[in-house]
């Protein structure tokens, strides 16, 4: 277990149900069992954080923008919830199954303050 994964199951043990923790580069540094694919991540992480995101595709389906604020975007597809929050040199994305992306944000904002504080 990488010192990452540590991350990953605080935030999986709060009921998200994928977490991960990418390099601004693209690179995957920790992520949850059967985390999902997002397409063209290293294109679509930073471009979340733009003034107009379109969304984000996982797994094919599209995730609509809801909101921007600061340091993390939340989007929505029907009943799920995603939350990307931006660090100095990642990003950390929550995708929570059936569950709204306000319950998302809280432990998902805090890890990534934590860590942005530790200069990542």
């Amino acid at each position: 277990m990488s010192g990452w994964d540590q991350y990953i199951t605080n935030l999986t043990s709060q009921g998200i149900s994928h977490a991960g923790i990418f390099g601004a580069d693209g690179s995957k540094w920790a992520a949850s069992p059967n985390f999902p694919n997002i397409d063209n991540l290293k294109e679509e992480l930073p471009r979340a954080f733009s003034a107009q995101p379109a969304g984000i595709l996982v797994n094919g389906e599209k995730y609509i923008f809801i909101r921007n604020q600061d340091n993390f975007v939340v989007f929505r597809k029907g009943a799920d919830g995603m939350v990307v929050v931006k660090l100095n040199q990642a990003y950390i994305v929550s995708i929570g199954i059936n569950q709204k992306p306000e319950m998302l944000v809280g432990a998902t904002s805090k890890i990534g303050e934590y860590l942005k504080n530790c200069g990542y």
